[in-house]
């Protein structure tokens, strides 16, 4: 007997405020680095898994002490609870997720694992001519929604200084054959910055330099543009509110032709 697929729903999140994400592949580390962006880790309600996507649901994070909502999204790739169809339907979710609240997301944090990076680029550039690596495709997907992004590359310490060097060097190669280049400016959509980090050490120089991005992204946000936090149960989950607004926009649509 074929194996029922489960059916999987998103929770999205409410009204116009402000939103960090990550994005990446599974097992790139993307949970444990949201725990170590709040300002407490008890505001991580979820588990940490050791294994390919162990998070299979979009995870807002209200950290009462960031001006900011904090989303942890699923990872691309193999999921070990889920068959190929769930996997694509989590996998749409998200980039519906991404079109849906493109206007509130103030950085994008795309999360590869510095150990897996240059097999990918191997397999899907070098050797494959005609494919695009994912980490590429999360780029220009944040390029297209006009939304800016920092590419993490996690996992770092299991490189030694030699590789990390080839890998910096074969990374940007491929990003110049996309005509992928750093935003001069940090007020300007796409690529701002790549940096390295380790979540397992404490005193990481890359989680530092990357909190300090956030936060520099952060205090150029116009709040006055955004809804206030008190607010935001008030108000319908950006989904249902985009599949009104598509009715009322058709509704509309229909008596303006029916008046002309």
């Amino acid at each position: 007997m074929a194996r029922k697929t489960p059916k999987i729903k998103f929770f999205f999140p409410r009204g116009k405020f402000p939103r960090l994400c990550l994005i990446g592949n599974s097992n790139v580390g993307k949970s444990s680095l949201t725990k170590l962006l709040l300002s407490h880790p008890k505001w991580y309600k979820g588990k940490i898994g050791k294994t390919a996507g162990s998070t299979v649901r979009l995870m807002i994070i209200n950290d009462p002490n960031l001006g900011y909502h904090v989303i942890d999204l699923p990872g691309f790739g193999k999921m070990t609870r889920l068959s190929r169809q769930s996997q694509s339907v989590v996998q749409n979710q998200i980039l519906n997720y991404v079109e849906l609240d493109a206007r509130n997301i103030f950085l994008m944090l795309i999360v590869i694992s510095a150990e897996r990076l240059n097999d990918e680029l191997e397999k899907w550039f070098f050797e494959k001519t005609d494919t695009i690596p994912l980490s590429i495709e999360f780029i220009q997907l944040m390029e297209k929604h006009a939304i800016p992004c920092v590419v993490v590359l996690n996992k770092i310490d299991r490189l030694n200084k030699y590789h990390r060097k080839q890998l910096q060097e074969k990374f940007l190669h491929v990003l110049s054959k996309f005509n992928i280049e750093i935003a001069a400016s940090s007020q300007e959509a796409g690529l701002l910055d790549i940096i390295e980090t380790s979540a397992r050490e404490k005193k990481d120089p890359g989680m530092s330099e990357l909190k300090q991005l956030i936060a520099s992204q952060a205090a150029q946000l116009d709040l006055t543009q955004f809804d206030p936090r008190s607010t935001l149960l008030d108000k319908l989950p950006i989904d249902v509110q985009a599949k009104q607004d598509r009715k009322a926009q058709k509704k509309k649509a229909y008596s303006d032709k029916i008046s002309e």
